[in-house]
């Protein structure tokens, strides 16, 4: 009845435009309340959800990305890739996706993707013939991915929740976020094929490729630095960050492409971003704090645990839970909550932590895309300056596919535990 209540709560406050964060906040202090509690062990459990050295690395990351961003890096990525695959059937769709791949490195944010590359490429798709729609559904879709490629932000933060090596999750993401891009590109390429074909055409030439490749050879050296130190044990995931802070400003300040001005503009999006994810932690610790308390995980752990015997059975109410309550919260907010309620569970159906840690952010990826919920379906609809409800018929294919992939990653072990597994 708590879980319920807290969550029927939750989902009113948001229906009737409450912001995310007052919504997990107000429901977590009205629990507190109601309890007897003290507002000062509400304020505690906000602080030590936060007091972390490894969270430190979100606004690190995300400084990085607005910097990169704001001088071209992505743009030169962009280019790079499209001279790649744009010369194939569906090429400017699938250099999206590749582009994705590359900015997500340096991004570590899902919306960060959806606004960069979306803004870069959604205009010369259309140009090309793609219906703005579809267009807009090949960035959402592709913007799903980036939650995969470190250094996810929403990634950082599950490694701290669930207290699992950075690292490890890192090199645990990397073969699944090709799995699920390969399957996007192969929805794109069959679509342009024999369903909406464009007669897009890129102009491809030895010349122009190798221009290309060297204007984006300095942006590729952000995530070799931020991948490379942190496998090689030469720095942690927050000292990564702050290295990646250090090679953008070089970067910007070599390309002279960020004015003064700009650079305050960084510093306020940056803030800004990053207040909104650490305080979507902070209130969703709170609601941690308060399931514990209220022993609601032992419940759901009972009710849940009937179906741990039958491994399709509990990978399936994983996968519709946890796309659910990760649209209407936004990602991290759930995983906060969720991930440490499911996580023994998962472990008695036979799911080990880097394979459960994988499965859940690729059906967190989902949630972040999924219209009319999901916030990166709302950032590429106004880019391509069409409806929300538009979107919904061109992410069918891609969410078909997505949830396909899942169940792939859920039934093979391997895809998330084989790497980690050798550098051990």
């Amino acid at each position: 009845m708590t879980l319920a209540a807290g969550f029927l709560g939750i989902v009113a406050l948001i229906l009737i435009g409450v912001p995310v964060v007052a919504a997990l906040g107000t429901v977590g202090l009205a629990q507190a309340w109601w309890d007897g509690l003290p507002l000062s062990a509400a304020a505690q459990s906000v602080y030590h959800g936060l007091d972390s050295f490894t969270l430190l690395a979100i606004p690190l990351f995300v400084l990085t990305g607005e910097i990169l961003h704001r001088s071209g890096a992505a743009e030169r990525l962009v280019r790079f890739v499209t001279m790649l695959v744009g010369w194939l059937p569906g090429g400017l769709g699938m250099s999206v996706v590749a582009s994705t791949m590359l900015f997500s490195g340096l991004s570590g944010s899902v919306n960060a993707d959806a606004a960069a590359i979306g803004a870069t490429m959604i205009p010369p798709m259309a140009k090309a013939g793609y219906r703005r729609p579809w267009a807009a559904a090949i960035v959402a879709a592709a913007s799903g991915t980036g939650i995969l490629i470190p250094p996810s932000i929403t990634m950082i933060v599950l490694g701290t929740v669930a207290q699992i090596s950075i690292r490890d999750l890192f090199l645990a993401a990397l073969i699944p976020a090709a799995v699920v891009a390969l399957a996007k590109g192969v929805v794109i390429y069959v679509y342009a094929k024999y369903v909406e074909p464009t007669g897009e055409r890129v102009e491809v030439t030895a010349k122009a490729l190798g221009r290309a490749a060297v204007s984006a050879m300095l942006p590729l050296g952000a995530p070799v630095i931020i991948l490379g130190g942190i496998l090689a044990g030469i720095f942690t995931a927050t000292e990564a960050a702050a290295v990646a802070v250090l090679y953008a400003a070089l970067l910007a300040v070599g390309y002279r492409s960020v004015s003064r001005s700009d650079w305050q503009t960084i510093l306020v999006n940056a803030g800004r971003i990053s207040g909104v994810v650490l305080s979507l932690v902070g209130v969703a610790q709170l609601l941690a704090f308060m399931l514990a308390y209220d022993q609601v995980g032992d419940e759901l752990a009972e009710w849940t645990s009937q179906f741990t015997g039958n491994y399709l059975v509990f990978v399936t109410i994983l996968m519709v839970l946890f796309w659910i309550l990760g649209a209407l919260l936004d990602g991290i907010p759930a995983l906060v909550v969720l991930i440490p309620l499911f996580l023994p569970l998962a472990a008695q159906a036979g799911m080990g932590e880097l394979h459960f840690a994988i499965f859940s952010l690729a059906v967190f990826g989902i949630s972040l895309v999924t219209p009319p919920l999901g916030s990166a379906s709302f950032i590429v609809t106004g880019l391509a300056k069409i409806r929300v409800v538009d979107l919904i018929r061109p992410m069918l294919p891609f969410m078909a596919v997505m949830f396909a992939t899942i169940l792939l990653l859920a039934y093979v072990p391997a895809f998330s535990e084989w790497l980690p597994s050798l550098v051990r």
